[in-house]
Order: C-alpha cells, then sequence, then structure tokens
C-alpha cells in the first residue's frame, strides 16, 4: 500500500518562495534548465548551497506558527537531515543531496540541517483501468489529473519513495516506510491515503 507525501497540513513557517527561482529550474553553464521533478539524477550539479528563506513569522497570521516541519515540498523538496538519515536507515537509496542554507529573517538564524533533494525515480504505477482520471494532450503521463488513484504494486517492485510518471509532481511512498517514520516522531508531514484526496 502506498500514500501521497506532501507537507503537513498544521500551521507552520512558511517559506519564501521568491527564493525558489533559480532552485526549481538552474540553469547549466549550457543554457539547459533542469527541473526536479522530473526524478533524474542532474547531468551537472546545481550551485551550493542554495540560500532560501522563510518568511517573516506573522502571529496575526492564521496560516502560521513557529514549527518549522522536517518537510517542506514546494517547487523543490526540502528534507531535515534527521529524515534523511531516517529514510535511509530503513532503505531508502534513491535520494540526492545538494546543500541549504535557510535562513530565518527575523533573528538571522541560518540552519544548515536541510537538504534539497531530487528524489531519484519514476515510475508509471497508476492502473488507469481503476484509477478515474483525466488524461491531458491524450498521453497518460506526466500531468494527469486523477480524481481516483490506484496503484499497480507489482509495477513498482520494491521502492520505497519514487514520482509518478503520469504525474510527475505526486510523490509516493510506501506504508511500512510511512510506518516507520510515524514511529521515529515524523508526524510533522502529510501521509494521504490515495483516497483522500485528488491530484493536481
Amino acid at each position: 500500500m502506498f500514500y501521497m507525501l506532501n507537507d503537513t497540513t498544521r500551521k507552520k513557517r512558511l517559506l519564501d518562495i521568491s527564493d525558489y527561482l533559480d532552485c526549481y529550474g538552474f540553469r547549466s553553464s549550457y543554457g539547459t534548465t533542469f527541473k526536479w521533478f522530473r526524478g533524474s539524477r542532474f547531468t551537472e550539479s546545481p550551485p551550493e548551497p542554495f540560500e532560501i528563506k522563510l518568511l517573516p513569522y506573522d502571529a496575526a497570521n492564521p496560516d502560521q506558527a513557529p514549527l518549522i516541519p522536517s518537510y517542506y515540498d514546494h517547487k523543490i523538496v526540502l528534507m531535515r537531515d534527521d529524515l534523511i538519515a531516517a529514510m535511509e536507515a530503513f532503505g531508502v537509496d534513491n535520494l540526492d543531496k545538494y546543500t541549504v542554507n535557510l535562513t530565518d529573517p527575523d533573528d538571522g538564524t541560518v540552519y544548515t540541517n536541510y537538504k534539497a533533494v531530487n528524489i531519484i525515480g519514476v515510475v508509471a504505477a497508476a492502473d488507469m483501468g481503476k484509477s478515474q482520471s483525466t488524461v491531458h494532450n491524450s498521453i497518460p503521463l506526466v500531468d494527469v489529473s486523477f480524481d481516483k488513484l490506484v496503484i499497480d504494486e507489482i509495477k513498482v517492485q520494491d521502492l520505497l519513495l519514487f514520482r509518478l510518471a503520469e504525474n510527475l509532481m505526486t510523490i509516493l511512498i510506501h506504508e511500512s516506510l510511512r510506518n516507520y517514520l510515524l514511529e521515529k516522531g515524523f508526524d510533522d508531514i502529510k501521509y494521504y491515503q490515495l483516497d483522500e484526496v485528488a491530484t493536481p
């Protein structure tokens, strides 16, 4: 069984999205733009460290709280080092990691215990016959919109974490890894059951 991995739904510190422009599609020396959501290794390493900021904390903003979670997924995936270590201890071996300076503009604190993570591996694992979906451009890849997503687990083989080829913004996590992370206290991540939420 698989779950969809996403940001916590708890109130938290928000990221300064403007700082993601270079991270989301950095240009190589050859002018090629690399996208983090493609699930493939970069042919060139991006410049490190990535300089990313939190938005200033606003106690009056109902969407904000002091929590800085272990996982962010906006444009690129950010994971705290202890989360990465837990995943790798369980057997995840498909994370390419890049250093990050995450700065709190309120007091100047720089958090260096986060990585920008490129999740390697794309699997066409949707059972399109059992799923309910809208296929764009007549091609059931990249940006299929799912109202109901059913996974053909035979196609996944032994991967614990991967991107779905039919919708590249969807990251799936195996139930065993999800349960392990919860046991280790990583409850500041949202693990959606596949019948709980539709894909973009």
